[in-house]
């Protein structure tokens, strides 16, 4: 039912008009402000981006004073206090004991420090509150009631996240082989571990993108290497005898013997909301050899967690294989001096197509485009496109998609501009990611073999020099989340808690290692909330939560809910059910933006089927 909905043959025009290329989705189941002036000088800029390890001391204590300020009275903190016995005069007390001290400094884990460790944008404040929430409750087991306390304790210990390592017996008794291969874009890096899974007799590719997973499953099998193929959305087999797995990274068997295993982009294992599987994989892939492709900032950190394994890394370091560099002047906001071969970048959708408008209207110069919003097959598509001399595209504009999973043909990158809207406000885009966005200029093998990065606004040129000169930042922590076997036997002391709630408090009480930090759960908990009125047996739910559903996406997220009852309720669920294709491709914005909408519905239908 599936193939007959979505199967119709791509076709060549696909790849020049966006419009129509995303249509290409029925065949696939087959197969920007300036910088303020005061913050032009070039080390200014950089101490002001609002990453984790830039923000200053002072900083940290007025957030953390302010916060304590609000503890007593936040209705939120109450809340979490109520659900495991400490309310009314009892919480009064303890907390502004707890208050008091923390203001004086004389309480362990509570200082500037700590704030900065645990503050992330996306939630702001309220990671603070759950730093502070933490401490509050170990601060106040000695001086509860014997039953409260047992039951804050029991809590604690089935959220101890200390040993991951000890999650994965069967790896354990194994004396792994950890090879690190790294280095910046366009090195090369990847190349000699893919050839090592090449002659493995066994093995196992795993990737952050669909599309990668679709890349080295093709590669292998051209060579004449059986590889299937497991993504959540799609399985490949194949031969049943064949001796490597392509796959996605959450997807990766971690019950299978083998001879070697590649993880690619390792530098991902500190990602917020996807880090615990590289930290799986890494930890529990049951592999004699395993290869580490990544940035070097993930040096000091795979090293760190392979010290408490017993297991040898050894690291394999590769320079840049083609020159790239920084242009001394901007294109001054002057859109006809963009050239053949130049990407141009921007951070949202309805500016990728604005540049792209303006771009052709112009210089005469014909534009693909790449954004996280089109499936991967049709960035494919337009990336072919774009890589293809005999065709009639001459530049692309493309989101920070472009970073990863693409081999592309660019001369230079040009910055329309250095700052993302990441749901709550514009920030600068990261250093590494603005690295390695950059460092797709120049690509070894082809007519560009050496790259240039500029920006379209000549008050972001200072930071992308800075940037991409910077020196490695390098990862402190990895990923954790817990196993459905640890949340369930949490979630069995509190049997009436809405789900959301479990997730919240085992926030609350998680502890992890000095290695470690909890993945977010906040668009699990968005899940939760949807399908609360489901009836569902936990494991059921859990699965369900952990859907990559597209929470921003009203009609995916309607769907979800809809497919979610259907099983509860045992009824047949089909795709037709909840995805209509037009007949035509779209000619309009929104025409786009619907047929993006259905795309995403079929994906979380296929990931769930």
């Amino acid at each position: 039912m599936l193939s007959r909905a979505l199967c119709i043959a791509a076709r060549s025009s696909a790849c020049q008009n966006p419009w129509r290329a995303l249509y290409s989705v029925r065949h696939f189941a087959a197969s920007t402000p300036r910088v303020r002036k005061e913050l032009s000088a070039p080390l200014k800029l950089l101490r002001s981006v609002s990453a984790k390890g830039n923000r200053s001391d002072a900083w940290a204590e007025r957030i953390l004073k302010n916060r304590l300020r609000l503890f007593v009275s936040s209705a939120e903190v109450r809340r979490h206090a109520a659900s495991v016995g400490i309310r009314g005069k009892l919480f009064q007390e303890l907390s502004r004991r707890f208050v008091q001290l923390a203001m004086d400094g004389k309480v362990q884990g509570c200082n500037a420090k700590a704030v900065k460790e645990a503050y992330n944008s996306e939630e702001g404040v309220a990671s603070v509150d759950r730093l502070l929430l933490s401490h509050f409750f170990q601060y106040a087991v000695p001086m509860l009631p014997k039953n409260i306390a047992e039951n804050i304790q029991s809590l604690k210990q089935l959220s101890d996240l200390r040993y991951p390592s000890e999650w994965f017996p069967e790896a354990r008794q194994m004396q792994r082989n950890i090879i690190l291969h790294v280095g910046p874009t366009n090195s090369g890096k990847t190349y000699n571990a893919l050839k090592r899974l090449a002659e493995a007799e066994s093995g196992i590719y795993c990737g952050p993108l669909r599309l990668l997973a679709h890349e080295i499953f093709n590669r292998m099998n051209a060579q004449g290497v059986m590889c299937n193929l497991l993504t959540g959305e799609e399985r490949r087999e194949i031969s049943p005898d064949a001796p490597l797995t392509s796959s996605t990274i959450e997807m990766a068997n971690l019950a299978r013997p083998m001879e070697v295993a590649v993880i690619d982009e390792i530098q991902m294992i500190a990602d917020p909301l996807r880090g615990w599987a590289w930290t799986q994989a890494l930890l529990g892939l049951k592999a004699k050899e395993i290869h580490l492709c990544g940035e070097a900032s993930a040096v000091p950190l795979v090293k760190s967690i392979c010290e408490t394994l017993n297991e040898k890394v050894t690291v394999h370091e590769y320079d840049r294989l083609t020159p790239v560099k920084v242009l001394d002047r901007s294109l001054v906001n002057d859109w006809s001096k963009i050239r053949k071969g130049d990407c141009i970048v921007s951070f949202a959708r309805n500016f990728i197509f604005e540049i792209k408008e303006k771009v052709e209207k112009t210089t005469g110069l014909q534009c693909a485009v790449v954004y996280g919003g089109l499936p991967p097959e049709t960035r494919a598509l337009q990336a072919q496109s774009f890589n293809d001399p005999n065709s009639n595209i001459d530049v692309l504009v493309a989101s920070d998609a472009v970073g990863m999973g693409l081999n592309l043909n660019i001369k230079r990158v040009v910055f329309s501009t250095i700052k993302k809207f990441d749901g709550m406000e514009n920030r600068y885009i990261s250093i590494p990611q603005l690295k390695q966005i950059g460092g797709r200029a120049g690509r070894f093998g082809t007519t560009y073999a050496s790259g240039e990065v500029t920006t379209m606004n000549p008050g972001d040129l200072n930071y992308v020099k800075e940037a991409m000169a910077a020196p490695i930042a390098y990862l402190k922590l990895a990923g954790l989340q817990p196993t459905v076997d640890i949340f369930e036997m949490f979630a069995l002391q509190m049997p009436n808690e809405r789900f959301s709630d479990l997730l919240q408090k085992f926030e609350d009480f998680a502890s992890l290692g000095g290695t470690y930090f909890l993945c977010n759960f906040k668009d699990q908990k968005v899940i939760a909330e949807t399908i609360e009125h489901v009836k569902l047996g936990l494991r059921d739910r859990y699965q369900f939560i952990t859907a990559p559903v597209p929470v921003k996406t009203p009609a995916a997220v309607n769907a979800f809910k809809e497919m979610a009852e259907m099983y509860s309720n045992m009824e047949p669920c089909e795709l037709n059910q909840f995805a209509t294709l037009p007949k035509n491709p779209p000619t309009t914005p929104e025409g786009l933006k619907n047929l993006e909408s259905t795309h995403k519905t079929i994906m979380l239908y296929m990931w769930l089927r």
